[in-house]
């Protein structure tokens, strides 16, 4: 039993795992099939899920909406499960290139380029995302790749990955960025938690998954989903040519694709498998094979009536599927018959003919021929054969495309027709709101010649009707005027309603119609004249009174004027886009509803559009960035997703919406609208599709990629309070909400967050520590490519504003917060861990150890005769008075700091030594001193003070009340006197 799957399902989800076995030291990529093999591959996808060693399934498992059912290897696309036996083509490579793996081990690892690696892994640091991605164009070969932490994301380059193993934690990710193929080649496993996505919303033929002999696929349950989700799981193809292999999925699980193995699938409860037409012509196309087309029906489109001195223009369509929305474009032959002997076949796509039989060759899907009767009579069309042969039986329908016929044609020997405004062509198609003109012929045919001939001239009074063939329904509200006179709109099928409308036809039996239709459609007009008895060529007998009926030689396409694409709010009415100013849409990759609306010239909605007896695969397209400008490179197609096709609003007329379109950038997008084909009812494209401006997008969160903070005093691995020299380092960047980056949020785009960064003593600081005031860093403003880089190097905690000492804070965390964002965009919630009286922050890895310092001076004395040493050191407050900051080994002094404050005797020095940093707290191996004195006396005292930094100040005071800043001390040369003053001095150090 062979199914050839043509069969509808909503979308879910798509990937490719192949299984192969050996493989050459020389890596070569799959190869192209044979001939023979895509034979084999045809075969079986024709099936799209087989275990051919057992098929398991769980309750309430459906593929394409049909419930599973009954026992075998293969549930068919039509969910009735069968037993196979199907050839499997080999797979190359044939063999793990197991010597290239090893190398670098990675964590978290961005751009990773081509190459050898042992681990790649995510992990959860701080809060931050656990993210890998790899540039791609080329090949990688990787022991292992884990992931290790809840919302791991992997971002796949396009290339070939040779991977050992693949382990993935709950709530993970693997995405293809750019968009591109990934074949993956598996040795061992791939085994997941549950919640994995992979490659959930690319195209199905995007990731090939190969696994190698005894290899397995083993995934758990997706916790939301189910028949009634359409999130996809995985989005793929699982093939292996060997019995060894297995593929198991938990419950729930949303699959896209094929599983194709001789070994064994096994399934849980409310597994959903999406295996469309459209999929399964995509996976043949990724193997290498080409899908193979045929003719489901011949249809033939033909007007009812005609008069015949025209010739019926028949149309023979090749469709391809049951509702001809899509054409067999090969080469067809058809043998054509009119089933009587008076007409004959002409022009168009006829190869040859004998009376009312005749031969049609086309490609592209459709071919025309001309039928002509000049007699009159009635014609019945069919079609007596085809190459190749159509697998149903001939449709005839009328030359609405929609009406299925009897498959008659009358040819009337006179009688009225619509034709373009050289009366004798197809009307031409149109656009909503714009003029446009036609002809109305009153004609007879000449028997003889075949000509038309005028039937009647001058002033009459003629009866019109339009009729909406496609849409089939007439909108309220629209209008369709001829020479400026209102004509009825009549639903297709429904007995017409006439309006009288006085024309002048000329010589030649024609009359001049300038139209004009509001709205949009497939349109048909009908005409009669009702003509009294008159006299004929012979005065004493008149001809009798008739009535002339006709319709448009065609039935004619009026097209929108104007098609554009509209965002919808959450009420689900349009929106305008902003860009440098007022508020934001929504977020980058945040799926949002998308209109196509199609406008007549006067700028008003045509609500016919959407109503379509087959809805158009109306569709929309990148078109430009409209903010920031100039925007970035990366800001291109790649950004613009459409995961769920656009459909017949139910709420707005005159549009096709779509509810799942998604822009992956920052700024506002210019999008355009597209008619499939560029052809509305095979009318043509519309007059014009501007481009739309959507958004504007912004971002979905901030991202802390990394970020640290780094003591001022590395070697003592502590901070002075006041000293704006501490390091903060952070890279953080703007993301969608599948987290890639926003590249357009840079200097061009306006209102980019402002960071602030806030302070926190462990286990937590108090208002009366003031660190909302004292905290202080210099971060940058400018965002460059979507992140912005934070290189401060003048973080600090200030003294108090009374200056008194407090501390030691031995463990200050360091945080970031967004101030401003023109959108109020944050940093993710889950990264926002560090609680402080500023709110709440994402950290920064390393802790400050920040201290009140300063430094003092020893009074030192000594003989005249020798240089006086000058004691220095570095003190700190350790939370009850000042110690020795011995930790001190980053504080330099110089000579040039000393200075006398004055002179107690009159004796002359002056400071000496060299520059130096301090050791443990104190003057290291370069002193400082004041020389011998010069001159005499030789003997006396002098008070000095050192010029420290404002950090290490302090608001010292001597005994007689005088305050200053930086420390001061007595030195003395010769034999200490006892000075008085000295005597009742207070001690300076404390």
């Amino acid at each position: 039993m062979v199914f050839n799957n043509r069969v509808g399902l909503p979308l879910c989800v798509s990937a490719l795992v192949f299984v192969t076995g050996v493989f050459a030291t020389n890596v070569q990529a799959q190869t192209t099939p044979s001939a023979t093999e895509c034979e084999q591959y045809s075969e079986l996808f024709d099936y799209g899920i087989v275990g051919e060693n057992g098929f398991n399934y769980g309750n309430n498992s459906e593929i394409n909406d049909n419930q599973i059912d009954g026992s075998g290897n293969t549930p068919t696309p039509v969910g009735q499960v069968d037993t196979v036996d199907l050839q499997f083509p080999p797979l190359s490579p044939t063999s793990f290139p197991s010597a290239q793996t090893g190398g670098a081990d990675l964590s978290n690892a961005t751009n990773i380029a081509p190459g050898s690696y042992g681990t790649i892994s995510t992990s959860k640091q701080r809060g931050a995302t656990p993210f890998v991605s790899f540039s791609g164009g080329g090949t990688y070969y990787i022991e292992e790749l884990i992931f290790d932490g809840r919302d791991s994301e992997a971002q796949l380059g396009p290339g070939d990955y040779f991977i050992e193993r693949l382990d993935l934690d709950n709530n993970s990710y693997l995405n293809i960025v750019p968009q591109g193929r990934v074949r993956l080649y598996v040795r061992d496993y791939i085994i997941g938690d549950n919640n994995i996505f992979v490659n959930s919303s690319g195209p199905v033929s995007d990731m090939l998954v190969y696994l190698y002999d005894n290899a397995y696929v083993d995934l758990g349950n997706f916790n939301e989903g189910g028949a009634s989700n359409t999130v996809i799981n995985f989005n793929g193809l699982i093939y292996s040519p060997f019995a060894s292999t297995s593929v198991t999925l938990g419950n729930n699980n949303n699959y896209q694709g094929a599983i194709l193995t001789p070994g064994t699938v096994n399934v849980g409860n409310n597994t959903s498998f999406n295996y469309s037409p459209e999929v399964q012509d995509e996976l043949i196309d990724a193997v290498g094979c080409s899908p193979q087309a045929s003719i489901h029906h011949l249809r033939i489109r033909h007007p009812q009536s005609i008069v015949s001195c025209y010739s019926a223009v028949v149309e023979v369509l090749a469709c391809a599927d049951a509702s001809c929305s899509q054409l067999y474009t090969d080469s067809v032959a058809v043998d054509l018959t009119a089933g009587a002997s008076g007409p004959t076949w002409q022009g168009g796509n006829v190869v040859s003919s004998s009376g009312a039989n005749a031969t049609l060759n086309f490609s592209n899907g459709s071919g025309v021929a001309g039928l002509q009767w000049i007699s009159g009579g009635t014609a019945t069309l069919s079609a007596n054969g085809s190459s190749p042969a159509p697998a149903a039986a001939t449709q005839c329908v009328d030359s609405s495309g929609t009406v299925a016929t009897n498959c008659a044609v009358e040819f009337s020997t006179a009688g009225l027709i619509v034709a373009a405004a050289d009366g004798q062509s197809t009307i031409p198609a149109s656009f909503a709101g714009v003029d446009f003109s036609t002809t109305l012929r009153a004609v007879q045919t000449n028997t003889t010649t075949g000509a038309c001939e005028a039937r009647l001239s001058g002033t009459q009074a003629v009866e019109l009707a339009v009729e909406c063939s496609n849409p089939t329904q007439c909108q309220a509200g629209q209008s369709y005027t001829v020479n400026g006179n209102a004509i009825p709109l009549n639903d297709a099928g429904a007995a017409l309603s006439y309006s009288t409308q006085v024309l002048n036809f000329d010589s030649t039996g024609t009359a001049q119609l300038t139209n004009n239709y509001s709205d949009v459609g497939l349109l048909r007009m009908s005409a009669r004249i009702n003509l009294s008895s008159s006299p004929n060529s012979n005065p004493a007998v008149n001809d009798p009174s008739l009535t002339l009926t006709g319709t448009s030689l065609n039935d004619y396409v009026v097209k929108p004027h104007t098609l554009t694409v509209q965002a919808l709010d959450s009420a689900g009415q349009p929106t305008p886009a902003t860009t440098a100013t007022g508020a934001g849409y929504t977020a980058a990759g945040e799926s949002f509803a998308a209109v196509v609306r199609s406008f007549n010239a006067n700028g008003q909605v045509t609500p016919n559009f959407g109503n379509e007896v087959t809805p158009l695969g109306v569709s929309v397209s990148f078109d430009s960035v409209a903010y920031p400008l100039p925007s970035h490179p990366n800001a291109d197609a790649s950004k613009l997703v459409v995961d769920s096709p656009f459909i017949p609003s139910t709420t707005l007329q005159g549009a096709y919406v779509s509810n799942d379109v998604k822009w992956n950038e920052a700024g506002t997008v210019n999008l355009q609208a597209a008619l499939p084909s560029d052809s509305y009812l095979g009318g043509g494209d519309a007059f014009t599709r501007p481009p739309s401006a959507i958004g504007r997008f912004y971002p979905a969160y901030f991202s802390l990629l990394t970020g640290s903070v780094t003591n001022s005093c590395s070697a003592g691995d502590f901070s002075y309070m006041g000293d704006a020299a501490a390091l903060l380092d952070a890279t953080i960047e703007a993301r969608s909400v599948d987290g890639f980056r926003l590249y357009n949020y840079g200097e061009n785009y306006n209102g980019t967050a402002v960071l602030t960064s806030v302070a926190r003593n462990t286990p937590a600081d108090t208002s009366t520590d003031e660190f909302i005031s004292r905290w202080q860093a210099t971060l940058p403003t400018t965002w460059v490519e979507g992140q912005l880089l934070i290189a401060s190097t003048d973080a600090t905690l200030q003294k108090r504003s009374d200056v008194a000492p407090d501390g030691p804070f031995a463990a200050m965390d360091i945080g970031l917060q967004v101030a401003s964002e023109i959108d109020s965009r944050d940093f993710a919630s889950a990264q926002k861990t560090l609680t402080t009286l500023s709110g709440d922050a994402v950290p920064l890895s390393n802790q400050l150890n920040m201290v009140y310092g300063r430094l003092a001076l020893d009074n030192t004395y000594g003989p005249e005769t020798a240089n006086l040493p000058v004691a220095l050191r570095a003190e700190y407050w350790n939370g009850d008075l000042f110690a020795t900051h011995a930790a001190d080994q980053c504080t330099g002094y110089a000579p040039s700091e000393l200075a006398v404050v004055d002179y107690i005797d009159p004796i002359t020095t002056s400071a000496g030594g060299a520059p130096g940093t301090l050791v443990e707290g104190s003057v290291g191996t370069s002193p400082l001193f004041w020389t011998i004195p010069t001159g005499t006396p030789a003997q006396g005292e002098f008070r000095f003070e050192l010029d420290v930094p404002s950090f290490l100040e302090y608001p010292w005071q001597d005994a007689d009340g005088t305050t200053f800043t930086n420390p001061r001390a007595y030195g003395g040369f010769g034999e200490y006197r006892g000075n008085v003053r000295k005597a009742t001095e207070q001690d300076l150090t404390q």
